[in-house]
């Protein structure tokens, strides 16, 4: 019985040593500047366009983005956690009138730059919130009609604002030290065309799931 007491109180210590030797490798990780990169997909649509005297909302798309990011403390729990994203977005309207059903189909890519700043209420959790500048990289956008494409796809860039500004709140956590997942919303505060462009409704908006390495 004394030997078994014996085991068990040690396999007890090792245990609490092993976890306060993790908390304090996260505790540490959590207090010195670090970088990363992240992956993931976006779920984005473009809000409602207008054809004619019709307003249409647009159906959602999946796309990629992917980036590097900051981790820099500045103490208290918070953080400053400005990133770098290269990010698809865009969206699609189908309508059917009659017999024919037509189809606008839209990808854009950004550049986005958010400026966050995060607090953890723990080591692992991080809440963040911040603005967003976009930037304009390319575009397609394609008609179809009865599920043909109705001429070439284009891709001309001059009707579509150069650089967009917008805001992102989200969820960040800390599986380990070095691997973190994120959750986000985002939404640009000005629409996606220029001003000469009735389409002030127009405005990307949606949620990013993504899979970091802090390194």
């Amino acid at each position: 019985m004394k030997k078994l007491f014996i085991i068990g109180l040690g396999l007890t210590m090792s245990s609490l040593a092993f976890q306060s030797k993790a908390q304090t490798s996260q505790s540490a990780a959590n207090d010195q500047m670090r970088f990363g990169i992240k992956a993931g997909a976006n779920l984005m649509n473009m809000g409602k366009i207008s054809i004619g005297d019709q307003s249409y909302s647009t159906d959602s798309k999946v796309g990629f983005q992917a980036g590097v990011y900051a981790d820099l403390p500045l103490g208290g729990g918070f953080a400053f956690l400005p990133e770098v994203i290269y990010s698809q977005k865009g969206g699609k309207v189908k309508e059917t009138f009659g017999n024919t059903t037509s189809e606008f189909d839209s990808k854009v890519g950004y550049l986005d730059v958010p400026i966050l700043v995060g607090y953890r209420p723990t080591p692992e959790l991080t809440v963040f919130v911040g603005p967003q500048a976009s930037f304009l990289l390319s575009q397609e956008s394609s008609f179809k009609v009865n599920g043909e494409q109705a001429g070439d796809s284009f891709t001309n860039k001059k009707d579509y604002k150069k650089s967009i500004a917008g805001g992102v709140v989200g969820l960040g956590y800390a599986i380990t030290p070095n691997i973190n997942v994120n959750g986000r919303y985002t939404m640009d505060f000005q629409k996606t065309f220029n001003d000469d462009i009735n389409q002030d409704k127009l405005k990307n908006k949606g949620f990013a799931l993504s899979l970091g390495y802090t390194f």
